[in-house]
C-alpha cells in the first residue's frame, strides 16, 4: 500500500476531500436555492477580477467557497445580487480590499513544516545583520516562528536580524501586528518556547512578547502589483504554500522578482507541495523544498547556456555514450544549437542497444522536459507514459519537441524505435515494446485501465522488461498512486537500471515511494540530477545495481 493510500494518512484525507470538492462542483448549483443572484457569468466575473487584481487563481471547483465567502458581503452591504455586488467592488477601493481579503486562503501554525526552522537555525546565528522576509505570512504565524529561531541561535531576545513580513489581507495583517493566539493555537509548541517568548492573557489568549514584535515589520504586499514594499538584498525568503494559488506565469514572474531581492547564496524556502524547477533556473535546489539562490557567475553562465542554446552539461560536446565498437557511426552526444541538424538522423535501434523509459503522473509534465532537456539530440530512443487525458498528449509531445534536442512525437502503433526519438503515450492507449526481427517496435491497444489508469506505466515498464532487460534505463518521476512501482521492480529484477524521484523534488512522492519502498531503485535521485543519471547508466561510467 502506497503512502497516500495508507488508511488515516493526511494524503488520504486530502484525496477525499478534493473528491468531495469535484462532486460538488459538478452539481447544478443554480437549482439549489441561493439567498443571493449567483450566475456563472458572475463567478467568471469574479476569477477574472481576482486574477487581474490579486494574480490569485480559482479553479471551477471553488464556486461554492466564493459564494459562501462573498455573501457576508452581500448582507453586510443591503444587497440582493452579486452583479449589484461586482460594481461596488469595481467603483470602490476599500470594497475591492474587502474582496480581496475574503476570498484569500490563510491556512498557517507556528513551525510549520519544521525542518525549515531546523536548517535556518544551522546558519543564522553564524550571520549578524541578517535580514529575512516571510512573504505570505497570513495572521503572523511564521513570522513569529523565525523571530523564535533566531532569538534560540542567538541567544538573546534582541538577536541582530530584520524581519519583514507581507501579506494580501489586511485582517490578518492587523493580528500578526497584535501577535495575540487562542490557547489552541500553541498546544504544538514546546512549553519552554511559549514560556520564554508569549505572555499569558486574562481571557486565556497569549501573546508574542514585545520585544519579538518588535523584530517584525508588517505591511501589506499584492504580488501582481509594483513596486514591492521591501527592499533587498535578503538573506532568506519564506514563501511557502503561497505560489500554489497563483497561475503559472505569475510564479515564474514572483520568482524572477525574487532573484534580485535575495543575496547570492541566500535561501528560499517553499511549501511541501511546491517546486520551482519548471520556472527558475536562478535557484539550486538543497531538498526538502530549500533552494539556494545561485552565485552571479553561476547564473551568468546559465545565460550563456540558454543564449547558445546547449543543454545542461550532461553529455559533454563530441562526447560518446557508448563504446565505437557497439554500433556503426557512433554516439556524438550532439546537443543545443546543433540539435536542429540531428533530429533528421534515423538509426535504428537494435537488440542490446539502450532504451530508456520515463513515468510520470501529477507534477509529470515539468518533471519530463526537465530530464528530456538533459540529453543530446542522438541519445537513445525514449519511450514516456504521462498520466494525461486523450486529446492532450499530442500536444504535450509537440511542446516538448519545441524546447528538447530529441524529436518527441505522440506514439503510433508499429512505429519502429529510432535513436534520436521520445515517443509520448496516447492519452488513450496502453503503450508497449515489442521485439521484431532485429529491431523493436511500438503497440498501443485499448485494453482495460491498469492501476486505474491508460496509459499506464506499469505496461510499458512490464513490457520492457520482457524484451529489454539489462538494455533498459527506467525512471520513475512524480505522481500520486502506485502505478509504475511493480513495472520498476521487474525491470530491476531483468537487470535494467532504475532511478526513483527522489521526494524533496517531487510534487506528489506516490509512485517513485511506492517504488523506493518496494527497493525498485537503483537510484533516488533529485530531478535535476536524473538526466545525468541517465547518461552515467547509458555510457557505463556508473556501476549498476547488484543484479536479482
Amino acid at each position: 500500500m502506497s503512502r497516500e493510500e495508507a488508511p488515516g494518512s493526511a494524503l488520504q484525507r486530502i484525496a477525499e476531500v478534493r473528491r468531495s470538492i469535484e462532486r460538488l462542483a459538478q452539481t447544478r448549483l443554480e437549482s439549489l436555492p441561493r439567498e443571493f443572484e449567483f450566475t456563472e457569468a458572475d463567478f467568471a466575473a469574479i476569477r477574472a477580477l481576482v486574477a487581474e487584481r490579486a494574480g490569485i487563481a480559482l479553479s471551477p471547483a471553488k464556486r461554492d467557497m466564493v459564494y459562501v465567502r462573498l455573501s457576508r458581503r452581500l448582507r453586510a452591504l443591503g444587497l440582493k445580487r452579486f452583479a449589484d455586488y461586482l460594481a461596488r467592488v469595481r467603483s470602490d477601493e476599500r470594497e475591492l480590499e474587502a474582496f480581496i481579503n475574503a476570498l484569500t486562503t490563510n491556512l498557517t501554525y507556528f513551525f510549520r513544516e519544521p525542518h525549515h526552522f531546523e536548517h535556518l537555525r544551522t546558519w543564522l546565528g553564524q550571520r549578524p545583520g541578517t535580514r529575512l522576509w516571510s512573504a505570505g505570512c497570513a495572521s503572523g504565524e511564521e513570522a513569529y516562528s523565525i523571530a523564535m529561531t533566531a532569538c534560540e541561535a542567538w541567544g538573546r531576545l534582541d538577536p541582530p536580524v530584520e524581519i519583514f513580513a507581507t501579506d494580501l489581507d489586511t485582517q490578518v495583517l492587523e493580528e500578526g501586528r497584535r501577535g495575540i493566539y487562542a490557547a489552541e493555537r500553541l498546544e504544538a509548541i514546546d512549553p519552554g518556547l511559549r514560556s520564554r517568548y508569549f505572555v499569558p492573557l486574562a481571557d486565556g489568549r497569549w501573546q508574542i512578547r514585545a520585544e519579538l514584535r518588535a523584530l517584525v515589520r508588517f505591511d501589506r504586499l499584492n504580488f501582481v502589483e509594483n513596486p514591492w514594499p521591501v527592499q533587498g538584498p535578503f538573506d532568506a525568503i519564506f514563501c511557502r504554500n503561497v505560489l500554489i494559488y497563483f497561475a503559472r506565469h505569475t510564479q515564474r514572474m514572483i520568482l524572477e522578482r525574487f532573484v534580485p531581492l535575495l543575496q547570492p547564496g541566500g535561501y528560499l524556502y517553499l511549501g511541501h507541495s511546491e517546486n520551482l524547477l519548471y520556472a527558475s533556473e536562478a535557484f539550486e535546489p538543497l531538498g526538502r523544498t530549500i533552494y539556494r539562490r545561485k552565485a552571479d557567475g553561476e547564473l551568468a553562465a546559465v545565460s550563456r547556456e540558454r543564449r547558445i542554446g546547449s543543454q545542461p552539461e550532461a553529455v559533454a560536446r563530441g562526447e560518446s555514450w557508448l563504446p565505437s565498437s557497439s554500433r556503426a557511426g557512433g554516439f556524438t552526444g550532439t546537443v543545443g544549437a546543433e540539435a536542429s541538424s540531428s533530429k533528421a538522423r534515423v538509426e535504428p535501434v537494435r537488440p542490446g542497444d539502450p532504451v530508456i523509459l520515463i513515468g510520470a503522473s501529477t507534477g509529470g509534465t515539468e518533471a519530463i522536459k526537465t530530464v528530456l532537456q538533459a540529453l543530446p539530440a542522438d541519445a537513445p530512443p525514449v519511450l514516456i507514459v504521462q498520466h494525461m487525458p486523450e486529446h492532450f498528449t499530442a500536444s504535450f509531445a509537440k511542446r516538448l519537441d519545441q524546447v528538447c534536442a530529441l524529436r518527441v512525437s505522440e506514439a503510433r502503433d508499429g512505429e519502429v524505435l529510432t535513436r534520436g526519438r521520445a515517443w509520448v503515450a496516447p492519452g488513450h492507449s496502453h503503450l508497449r515494446l515489442e521485439r521484431q526481427g532485429n529491431g523493436y517496435v511500438l503497440r498501443l491497444d485499448r485494453s482495460e485501465p491498469v492501476n486505474r489508469h491508460r496509459p499506464s506505466v506499469d505496461v510499458l515498464f512490464f513490457s520492457a522488461a520482457e524484451v529489454l532487460g539489462p538494455a533498459a534505463v527506467a525512471v520513475l518521476l512524480t505522481g500520486m498512486g502506485r502505478d509504475g512501482a511493480q513495472g520498476l521492480l521487474a525491470l530491476k529484477e531483468a537487470g535494467a537500471h532504475t532511478i526513483a524521484q527522489d521526494e524533496a523534488s517531487a510534487v506528489i512522492w506516490g509512485m517513485p515511494g511506492e517504488a523506493v519502498r518496494l527497493g525498485a531503485a537503483c537510484e533516488v535521485l533529485p530531478l535535476t540530477e536524473i538526466g545525468p543519471a541517465i547518461v552515467r547508466a547509458v555510457s557505463g561510467r556508473q556501476a549498476f545495481c547488484s543484479r536479482h
